[in-house]
């Protein structure tokens, strides 16, 4: 049950569990790390599974569940509060919040059940792990923007994610080059959201 896979996914729930701590403070540079973060560890722990050859289809299965629960708790719980704290927890912002928790609620479901076939290179709907990213490098424009302004495009975004995420777009599994790349991009917005707490 606590193999290295298992350990880096719950390490991934931490990250969110931090990310929605500084949210609810009103640090969202210092949330939006955490989401980087938490983007790191759901990407290492499959190829970490996959070193596993002691493991058996059973803890396959348990792998694979605990995976979509943290990713659930990642990409929709932890999204919809940092997006609700921005706006103050308004309710204005709820319906919004409900959008980013149920795509991804609706795309995990999806990808539990139809998954990807042998030799398939393409998921249908952008990944939730990708909508986190997407979601951290909106959160640079915070201050470019302005607050108000910042506030419309956040808003957005959010539903721009909803819609990606449902839809029937073919997104390519990113394997080799372009998942390092992914990663380097990833930790360059966390690095900006970090000097954006030293400044």
């Amino acid at each position: 049950m606590f193999d290295a896979a298992n350990l880096l996914s719950l390490a991934g729930l931490l990250c969110s569990i931090l990310a929605i701590t500084f949210a609810v403070k009103g640090n969202f540079a210092a949330a939006a790390i955490g989401l980087v973060l938490a983007f790191f560890f759901d990407g290492i722990d499959g190829p970490a599974a996959k070193r596993l050859s002691s493991r058996t289809a059973d803890d396959r299965a348990f792998g694979a569940n605990l995976d979509s629960l943290v990713d659930m708790a990642g990409a929709g719980v932890t999204l919809a509060v940092v997006f609700l704290a921005y706006g103050g927890f308004g309710a204005a912002y709820i319906p919004g919040a409900f959008a980013l928790a149920s795509a991804a609620a609706l795309r995990l479901s999806y990808f539990n059940v139809r998954g990807l076939s042998k030799g398939e290179t393409r998921y249908v709907g952008l990944p939730t792990d990708q909508a986190i990213i997407v979601f951290a490098a909106v959160l640079l424009l915070d201050g470019p923007f302005g607050r108000e302004l910042f506030q419309v495009v956040l808003y957005g975004g959010a539903i721009a994610l909803v819609a990606l995420m449902v839809s029937p777009l073919r997104v390519p599994k990113l394997t080799g080059a372009s998942f390092y790349a992914l990663n380097g991009v990833a930790f360059s917005i966390a690095a900006l959201h970090a000097l954006r707490l030293v400044t």
